[in-house]
């Protein structure tokens, strides 16, 4: 294993895929650890980076002019090696910044991916977890690692925050469930409607459930539910959103980028797959959470649900009711 001094980790974007790159955070400091590690994001993501032990510096930008400057700051800077967990134009910039840095490139399997959308009835198609995926980066190192669930650190006074506000608002001490019915993709998302079936049932059964989403998600943040025990919480900051999901039990969610925050803060999740499938590579990564899909044969139809669905009902969704949702939590709590 050659020095290395310092290192250069790139991911812009998204949530789930942002949180997905830990465990290389983890092996490499672990391999490294005397290295300074960097790592390049959208600002929106830094909040669940930057107390992240084996990262030394996030560097965050917004738009293409900060970028510019985050540019010049890394050749000033300069690396060893740069891991480029992204793959796209952005990366390429910083290749040539850093030349001749050595880099190594995650495979993104998009003729894979493609492959399993364009004949989804082939179900023996599928690609390796993106975690798994993210270590070919770092191939050329030839570091000891063993891929595992990412680990999203939260500083002890917000979760300490989070976690008496919840106590006050819920003084009985119930089990604790989160429902994230958003996505960023409209097409992922299991009907509002239904997740509110589900919430009212365990609100029955003597359990608090706190709502996740965000004004974009276009829902009703309380499922339309008027119940002493069901909070909203409706644009959290996304380390306050870190801080609730660890104080639950279990979360709800469809494919979406709160499913990769939930495990990585340790909640296990009930995940609920339409239009997307676990065989593209984005299951949720905690033991003892549950996958939810039907396996119609249609679905996958697209690699991030961003394609309108083309049948006359939404079949993917169709048979996943509310009393499945149900069984599976009743299993977890």
């Amino acid at each position: 294993m050659r020095k290395l001094s310092k290192i250069l980790i790139f991911r812009q974007s998204s949530l789930g895929d942002v949180i997905l790159t830990l465990p290389v955070v983890k092996a490499l400091k672990e391999n490294y650890p005397d290295s300074q590690i960097d790592f390049i994001t959208k600002t929106p993501y830094a909040p669940l980076l930057k107390h992240n032990p084996g990262i030394n510096n996030v560097i965050e930008f917004t738009n293409n002019d900060s970028f510019k400057t985050v540019l010049h700051e890394i050749k000033k800077t300069g690396y060893d090696f740069f891991v480029d967990l992204q793959a796209n134009f952005r990366s390429m910039a910083i290749k040539l910044a850093l030349f001749p840095t050595k880099s190594g490139k995650y495979k993104k399997r998009r003729l894979a991916r493609e492959m399993i959308v364009r004949k989804p009835r082939l179900k023996n198609l599928r690609v390796d977890h993106t975690i798994n995926s993210y270590f070919t980066a770092v191939q050329k190192l030839q570091i000891d690692y063993k891929p595992e669930p990412p680990e999203v650190v939260i500083p002890d006074n917000i979760n300490n925050s989070i976690g008496d506000k919840l106590s006050e608002l819920f003084p009985n001490n119930n089990k604790l469930i989160a429902i994230c019915p958003g996505a960023k993709h409209f097409e992922k998302k299991w009907p509002t409607d239904q997740y509110a079936e589900v919430a009212n049932k365990f609100l029955g059964q003597n359990c608090n459930i706190v709502v996740i989403s965000t004004s974009a998600d276009d829902l009703p943040s309380d499922l339309e539910i008027s119940d002493p025990n069901l909070k909203a919480f409706q644009d959290a900051e996304i380390i306050e959103v870190a801080a609730i999901l660890k104080n639950c039990d279990v979360a709800i969610t469809n494919d979406s980028g709160l499913m990769h925050l939930s495990c990585g803060v340790g909640t296990p999740v009930v995940a609920i797959f339409g239009p997307t499938h676990p065989r593209l590579g984005f299951s949720p990564s905690l033991d003892g959470s549950r996958i939810i899909t039907n396996n119609f044969q249609c679905s996958p139809c697209s690699v991030h649900g961003q394609q309108p669905c083309y049948q006359p009902k939404k079949y993917c969704f169709e048979t996943i009711t509310p009393d499945i949702i149900i069984d599976a939590l009743n299993d977890m709590i």
